[in-house]
């Protein structure tokens, strides 16, 4: 064990900037990591309570570079709203502007969402299959929520997501059949309805509908709400963004819903521009291991001391180069400091404390930390 002194003041982020030099750019987010990256935290500098992570939270709230009604106070057209979901709301809001790629043009307006497992096919095919499917209209009515049967014969190979985020059985022989399905969505767009949707592509290629719905008639939001680089985003940043607030359930008949209130947004209070959101990865790395007098494989402190509670790629993103860097990116804030309060306890128990106080990196733009074994790297990636 190491025989290093640490106040307890100096334990959890601030926040400050970080060197661009341990920062490689963001892949997959594009432009020039100079320009792109700005850097936060300092390591363990005080312990927050939960009412100041709540505040701090609410004070570094990202903020929408777009025409938009007071914070909270707008719920879409028809829609009365509420807490942590949208909910139903009046029947009156049908006949507003609803222009697709067509701005101003009236036509009706459809959001679809469709939750989706692997499976492999009789054939040897791997392919996505629909299993369940919500349709919302303009006035936020649901059309249509429903299971749908895999293929026939068909193996299933991957439904973690609906089985955890999306709350499903795995009984996926019942429910409507996919050509149910594709009749309802056909009907709407033969009459002429736009079909809006987050990532809609995915969703009307596995309904095998991705060459039968006209691309004027099909709004993909995630090319309207773009993080300030020009990137996409996830559908619960921008309606958290948006109506500062969180939806809670992830279903079809849900992610239709929150759907349709974004689609609601951008087509009346953005007036069919591009919404700018300000979205930041909160990112911790992990480098410069010395081990050899430990007896541990980095492995094994990567496992031990430095893994994230979860995995889930909606909360972190992990990195791992597998010889230097365990680079770990947040999606807020809040959950960067929970995990750094989970590694002060974990070292803590293990006698292993930082050497010294924090060190300002590169000019001031960073903050790093020695622990002997290893060090860590804060900073923040803006999206």
């Amino acid at each position: 064990s190491l025989s290093m002194n640490a106040n307890a003041s100096e334990f959890i982020p601030g926040s400050s900037r970080q060197s661009p030099d341990l920062a490689p750019a963001e892949e997959g987010t594009g432009g020039d990591s100079s320009q792109s990256i700005e850097y936060v935290g300092v390591m363990f500098e005080r312990i927050e309570t939960p009412a100041d992570e709540m505040k701090s939270e609410r004070s570094q709230q990202p903020q929408v570079r777009a025409q938009q009604y007071p914070a909270g106070s707008y719920r879409g057209r028809g829609s009365r709203g509420g807490r942590g979901s949208s909910s139903r709301g009046r029947r009156g809001g049908r006949q507003g502007s609803f222009g697709g790629s067509q701005f101003g043009k009236k036509a009706s307006a459809y959001a679809i969402d469709c939750e989706m497992i692997e499976v492999y096919m009789p054939d040897g095919n791997l392919q996505r299959a629909v299993v369940s499917i919500g349709v919302v209209d303009v006035s936020m009515e649901v059309i249509l929520y429903a299971r749908v049967r895999k293929p026939a014969n068909s193996v299933v190979v991957n439904d973690t997501f609906v089985k955890t985020a999306g709350g499903l059985s795995a009984d996926y022989d019942k429910g409507l059949s996919i050509f149910s399905a594709r009749e309802l969505i056909q009907r709407l767009v033969q009459e002429g309805a736009i079909m809006v949707g987050w990532q809609i592509d995915n969703d009307l290629k596995a309904l095998g509908m991705d060459k039968v719905v006209p691309a004027q008639q099909i709004v993909d939001l995630t090319t309207k709400f773009m993080t300030a680089n020009g990137h996409k985003c996830k559908l619960i940043e921008a309606y958290r963004t948006v109506f500062r607030r969180n939806f809670a359930a992830h279903n079809a008949g849900d992610d239709a819903k929150v759907t349709m209130e974004l689609y609601h947004y951008w087509n009346e209070a953005a007036k069919g521009k591009i919404v700018k959101i300000d979205l930041n990865f909160y990112c911790i790395t992990w480098h410069y291991f010395k081990l050899s007098s430990t007896g541990l494989s980095r492995g094994d402190v990567l496992w031990q001391f430095l893994r994230p509670r979860t995995n889930d790629r909606e909360v972190v993103l992990e990195e791992d180069d597998g010889k230097n860097a365990y680079k770990l990116k947040f999606r807020q804030k809040a959950d960067r400091d929970a995990y750094m309060l989970l590694i002060k306890r974990r070292l803590e128990e293990n006698n292993i404390h930082p050497q010294g106080k924090p060190q300002r990196v590169a000019g001031g733009r960073g903050t790093e930390m020695n622990f002997g074994f290893f060090r860590s790297h804060l900073y923040e990636i803006v999206r």
